[in-house]
């Protein structure tokens, strides 16, 4: 009786180790706790803008190889751009470029087309309404899916009262914690190499 006892002590304490050490749970709002987040409230301005550029090109190089130069520095002059014109963090737009093409302009998957992943079914009506884009082939061009999924993004946060976390559940379209970690991963690794230079 005395071993099945310490058998089960054993286990429940392995057990305890395991889920306090090892199975860390998911932050649920990464971005209303980030470090980094909230560091760059103050790197927004024009005087940092070509160190922010720069950060960015830097990171969809990485992630991307095959991607070129010409087309790093053109993506991050648009994220710049439309991230300006909606006032939506840069940073933040190219975390979830990431996310969703490893910055792929031709990535389509499930009905979601090019960079940002704009799912024609669902916004196809209000986007042929608001901008000059009326085919998905047209989408797919990068400034013009970059522009929506800018606006897209900064109309979602703006409905969820300036929540990032809540923003994102919104782009992603459902809740899920392991999609706002890894675009907060993203992000921090953008982060860094803004920081350095």
């Amino acid at each position: 009786m005395r071993i099945r006892n310490n058998t089960v002590f054993c286990f429940l304490i392995s057990l305890v180790f395991f889920s306090c050490f090892v199975a860390q749970p998911a932050l649920a709002a990464p971005f209303s706790t980030s470090r980094e987040y909230h560091a760059m409230l103050s790197g927004r301005t024009s005087r940092d803008q070509r160190k922010r550029t720069h950060a960015i090109e830097s990171y969809f190089r990485r992630v991307n190889p095959r991607l070129s130069a010409a087309n790093a520095s053109r993506y991050a002059g648009l994220i710049e751009k439309y991230s300006q014109h909606y006032k939506v963090d840069p940073f933040l737009v190219a975390a979830i470029l990431v996310k969703e093409s490893t910055v792929k302009s031709n990535a389509v998957s499930k009905g979601n087309y090019g960079l940002m992943q704009v799912n024609w079914k669902a916004n196809g009506p209000w986007i042929r309404k608001t901008f000059p884009v009326r085919t998905t082939k047209q989408l797919l061009e990068p400034e013009n899916n970059i522009r929506i999924g800018v606006h897209i993004l900064a109309s979602n946060i703006q409905r969820a009262g300036g929540d990032v976390d809540k923003g994102l559940d919104r782009y992603r379209g459902r809740s899920l914690a392991s999609y706002r970690n890894s675009v907060l991963r993203n992000y921090s690794a953008i982060y860094t190499l803004f920081a350095r230079r």
